[in-house]
């Protein structure tokens, strides 16, 4: 065990001596002025604090300056944002997550095992064959609200064949279950 340890530390400090070595054969970094002078305002020593009731705060030196309309960038007002209906947003339901359950059987058991698994893989299928009527409903209902809003022939499709695609994995599960 010792020489396994031995070699290991010599490893790790082999490795050290090396990244030590390549940063300093590392040509030193150049800055422009501009930076050297917003580094040197960074690290300038700072005064010594005699007693607590001498110590102000002074946020004003520590703000940025403020910036022009010519350095802000284009931001959309308010006014030209979409208009959210909030009975139509969807908001996911927020719950602890289900840790799936555990084997407790013998893990020497390679059958029993098996049989776990494949009742886990058995109520993944029911879980998705049970989702999949929920969310082409809404689907559905999106891609209604989108002919409404006369959105492009592509984005229409799109939403059809991702109903489509559900559907076919959703009759492909119960087959599978079926068997």
């Amino acid at each position: 065990m010792r020489q396994i340890q031995a070699i290991a530390l010599v490893l790790i400090l082999g490795g050290l001596g090396y990244a030590l070595w390549v940063l300093y054969s590392q040509p030193p970094l150049q800055l422009s002025a501009g930076q050297a002078d917003h580094v040197s305002t960074q690290t300038a020593p700072l005064a010594p604090v005699k007693a607590a009731t001498d110590v102000t705060l002074s946020a004003i030196n520590t703000l940025p300056a403020p910036t022009t309309t010519a350095d802000a960038p284009d931001l959309t007002p308010v006014s030209r944002l979409p208009e959210v209906n909030d009975e139509e947003t969807y908001i996911p339901p927020i719950s602890p997550s289900v840790a799936a359950p555990a084997y407790h059987g013998d893990l020497s058991d390679h059958q029993a095992y098996l049989v776990h698994q494949s009742a886990q893989i058995t109520q993944l299928k029911q879980d998705y064959i049970a989702a999949v009527d929920k969310k082409v409903a809404r689907l559905e209902s999106l891609l209604e609200k989108g002919i409404r809003h006369q959105l492009p022939a592509e984005q229409l499709q799109e939403a059809r064949d991702k109903i489509q695609g559900l559907r076919a994995m959703q009759a492909q599960l119960r087959h599978e279950l079926a068997q």
